[in-house]
């Protein structure tokens, strides 16, 4: 907010004292963040524990699987560092298109936060300091790229000007339309075939009682 001068953020505070504005932003920030954490707080304390009904009766040895929020509360400093540095890569990615004449992709915060501070976590566990900063880094450009090269192909299924900023929808989505662009819906529905004999058949040809990842 001071690099942006008064003026600027004026018209985004709708007459609000600038520099009150930018730190009652800030805790509006703070404040988001702290009720995701306790949600994952919820989501470990009550709703897993009620998860082993299911896996006692309905499916057994199934293992639930979680949003990769759960990782947040061990390791809150990567997650602001995965946050931030990937934020960075998605505006040097945005710069990047730019200036090669591309389609703007302008950072979108709920990807950069939720998939940037998971890089960030899993970049720290791994690569200390520097590794949640690279890791995440990376992930900020493939947010800015990813979408821009799904434009186009959306564009081409009859989704014009469409695209999704999240980093899997973006591989398996280019993926899915060049294949579909290329053979037709038969290469898609044989894709799907494909996924959905992966997911199953694990379920019946095991012969183990636990789960692999399910281990005490």
């Amino acid at each position: 907010s001071i690099k942006a001068g008064p003026d600027f953020v004026g018209k985004m505070s709708n007459g609000q004292n600038p520099y009150l504005f930018a730190i009652i932003s800030a805790l509006n920030f703070a404040v988001g963040v702290a009720i995701v954490y306790a949600g994952v707080r919820m989501i470990l304390a009550d709703l897993i524990p009620a998860f082993e009904g299911i896996a006692t009766k309905l499916i057994p040895n199934s293992v639930p699987a979680v949003d990769c929020a759960v990782f947040f509360p061990y390791a809150p400093t990567a997650v602001i560092l995965g946050f931030a540095c990937s934020f960075v890569g998605g505006l040097i990615g945005m710069f990047i298109l730019g200036a090669i004449g591309g389609v703007l992709i302008i950072p979108g915060l709920v990807p950069h936060f939720f998939c940037g501070a998971t890089a960030g976590i899993y970049g720290n566990a791994t690569g200390g300091r520097r590794g949640a900063m690279i890791g995440s880094f990376i992930n900020g450009l493939f947010l800015a790229f990813l979408p821009a090269f799904l434009l186009p192909v959306l564009g081409q299924l009859g989704f014009n000007n469409t695209t999704f900023g999240d980093f899997d929808f973006g591989v398996l989505g280019i993926l899915l339309g060049k294949i579909g662009n290329a053979m037709g819906n038969v290469g898609v529905y044989i894709i799907i075939a494909i996924l959905a004999v992966v997911l199953i058949a694990p379920s019946i040809i095991t012969k183990k009682n636990t789960a692999i990842n399910n281990e005490e």
